[in-house]
């Protein structure tokens, strides 16, 4: 009995001591394994912070190639206060402010590229709408004072088959008074230069004297039209010719050739009639055909020191005579309108809205001091043409 015991004891010892270190062997194993689970998914950790900080510094470094430096302008309690004024009515882009020849203020307001988190800055460039149709008339105006054309010159000398061509001038073109409208928007289909002045003089609507619709951008294209066949040049290349190489404009082009720069901005489109702050929940995306209907009246872009810079050179007589920009914004019919500005007392102004950009312009009629405020979030309610208004009277205060 007692060796059955002792049997039983010895037995009972062993299997502890087996349980023991084979638990011991066990614990080590699985710990073992833990600990390897843990180092790896440590390493995981550190090449996944590894790639996020690889990630984030390249996109900073984008983001910092894409958005150039601001320009800063010198900080006085008069900056100051335009800063404030264009924050507090939740002004969206870049705005510059000259006054006797030396800029007064330039900076960027919002973003130009929300989604990239690229800020816009006085190097933005944004599309300057309407306020390309001074340019236009200035190229016709460039060509009459070269003896090429005449403000008298009639429609029908280039394009007879418009109705009522013979008794439409150059002149008529310039003002927008022309009674010239068309039947459509512009070609749905993506056409060349040479095709959307066709597809224009085909689908043109002529209204008697009584009727005259105003202010129809098909006046400008056919207006380019007539350049390019005096030229025997695309509107384009004669643009650059007198603008944008002798002014030596950096920040200047055409949208459809805009592609990826990087000052580049996007149109933002306002969520309702009665919105005042900027939102960018919603991108404009224009057609490429509409970036080709725009001839002559709307495809540009600029920065607001380019678009200052030319206008002031035209001003000055460095573009055509100073004589020759008297007689070209001498108010038309439908006045203060006439050759692609408004004329008010203290200088002239221009104004352009479209696929989700305003620009607005105002500048003494000696080219010496002026405002230019470029959007690419225009809003309705809250239209930067007020603002900009606001500042040149006070400019000239």
């Amino acid at each position: 009995m007692k060796r059955g015991r002792t049997y039983l004891y010895i037995t009972l010892i062993i299997l502890a001591v087996v349980g023991t270190v084979g638990g011991a062997m066990y614990w080590r194993a699985n710990n073992q394994e833990l600990r390897t689970q843990q180092a790896a998914k440590r390493a995981n950790r550190r090449r996944q912070e590894q790639q996020l900080s690889s990630t984030a510094k390249k996109r900073e470094a984008s983001t910092q190639k894409s958005a150039p430096r601001q320009i800063q302008h010198k900080t006085t309690q008069q900056t100051k206060q335009i800063t404030s004024y264009l924050k507090r009515n939740h002004f969206v882009g870049s705005a510059i402010i000259v006054k006797n020849n030396h800029i007064l203020y330039q900076q960027g307001f919002g973003y130009a590229n929300y989604k990239s988190d690229i800020p816009n800055t006085p190097s933005s460039e944004f599309q300057i709408l309407s306020i390309q149709k001074s340019l236009t008339a200035v190229m016709a105006m460039k060509l009459i004072t070269q003896g090429k054309l005449s403000l008298n010159t009639k429609l029908s000398k280039y394009y007879p088959k418009i109705a009522n061509s013979r008794n439409i001038t150059i002149r008529n073109l310039m003002d927008m008074d022309s009674g010239l409208t068309m039947s459509e928007a512009g070609s749905v289909r993506t056409l060349n230069e040479e095709n959307v002045i066709k597809y224009a003089v085909n689908h043109i609507v002529t209204r008697s004297p009584k009727y005259k619709d105003w202010y129809q951008p098909v006046n400008f294209v056919v207006l380019a039209g007539i350049i390019s066949k005096i030229t025997h040049k695309s509107y384009g290349k004669y643009f650059d010719q007198l603008f944008t190489k002798p002014l030596n404009l950096k920040g200047t082009g055409f949208v459809q050739h805009w592609g990826t720069r990087p000052n580049r901005t996007l149109g933002y489109h306002w969520l309702a009639a009665n919105q005042l702050k900027q939102n960018y929940s919603r991108q404009y995306h224009e057609a490429k055909a509409s970036m080709q209907n725009e001839l002559g009246t709307g495809q540009v872009f600029m920065t607001p020191f380019d678009l200052f810079k030319v206008e002031q050179a035209i001003l000055k007589g460095k573009i055509i005579p100073k004589a020759s920009v008297a007689i070209l914004h001498q108010p038309g019919l439908n006045a203060p309108y006439g050759g692609g500005i408004y004329n008010q007392q203290n200088g002239i102004r221009s104004h352009g809205i479209g696929y989700g950009y305003e620009s607005s312009l105002f500048i003494t009629r000696n080219g010496k001091s002026g405002v230019v405020l470029l959007s690419n979030d225009y809003r309705p309610a809250n239209q930067i043409q007020n603002l900009a208004a606001r500042l040149f009277d006070d400019l000239a205060t």
